[in-house]
């Protein structure tokens, strides 16, 4: 089961993100004479009245005093969000500490090993499903045209300087992969750079390095590939990550590293 907790992380983060932005609106806006705005709309042209808030008077609001009519809603527009994005972030920071999947998975972890080996879990353990997912999706399957001559820190030989940097990668943030597995897309067999899994998601998406864009016939050759996976269910950006160089422009290691935490933790 996916576990979504690194989603409603980044949520509260973005509620104190909106929290902090309003307020800032709210600060402009707080010199504001006490009156409250009476909005009504009559043959389809819009009136507003102020009110004054002790008194309860009303006084009709013409073109001289528009501006004021507009900060004054967006006063209280800017109140309003205040308290509800305040009251949201209670709520998700209450869920978020109360509420944690993982804790299906830990009743199974903190069994004696005895009980382990009589208990079918309902969850697959994690361990368990990444061994089963690299045998599933076994790799070095290209054999042609030559072997790789670049050793990958986890043992494989990769074809590139470019591919090693991305296996490392994929290594230094432990993220189960294998290299060039095969992959049937539509009627052809092809040999994806890599195919990696997401732990947290338990999602696979595969990765193709796109060398030599420079060169015209070879760039062409890779975007009717990319194209192929599309038209087979593999899109780009959910389910299929490129990278690419050319001869003036390297391999970018931090944008390798940035695509991993994106789209693989």
């Amino acid at each position: 089961m996916r576990n979504y907790r690194k989603e409603l992380e980044a949520q509260l983060k973005e509620l104190d993100g909106l929290i902090k932005e309003n307020g800032k609106n709210l600060a402009k806006l707080k010199n504001l004479p006490e009156f409250g705005v009476k909005a009504s709309t009559a043959r389809g042209s819009h009136q507003y009245y102020l009110v004054d808030k002790e008194t309860g008077k009303r006084e009709y609001a013409g073109f001289a005093k528009a501006k004021l009519v507009n900060r004054l809603i967006q006063r209280d527009y800017a109140i309003a969000v205040d308290k509800k994005l305040v009251e949201l972030r209670k709520k998700l920071s209450k869920f978020i500490a109360n509420y944690d999947i993982a804790e299906i998975d830990d009743l199974y972890e903190k069994l004696s090993a005895a009980r382990r080996s009589l208990v079918v879990p309902i969850i697959e353990p994690i361990d368990v499903y990444i061994q089963n997912w690299l045998e599933q999706h076994p790799g070095q399957q290209n054999s042609y045209p030559e072997e790789g001559i670049y050793r990958a820190n986890k043992g494989e030989m990769v074809r590139s300087k470019s591919e090693k940097i991305i296996a490392d990668a994929l290594s230094k943030y432990n993220v189960p992969y294998q290299y060039e597995p095969m992959l049937e897309l539509g009627y052809n067999t092809i040999y994806p750079d890599f195919v990696a899994l997401n732990v947290r998601t338990r999602k696979t998406i595969y990765w193709e390095h796109l060398g030599i864009v420079s060169d015209i016939e070879y760039a062409t050759k890779n975007f009717k590939k990319v194209q192929d996976y599309e038209k087979n269910g593999y899109i780009l950006g959910r389910d299929l990550i490129t990278t690419m160089e050319s001869a003036d422009s390297p391999i970018d290691v931090k944008l390798v590293e940035e695509k991993i935490k994106e789209f693989l933790l």
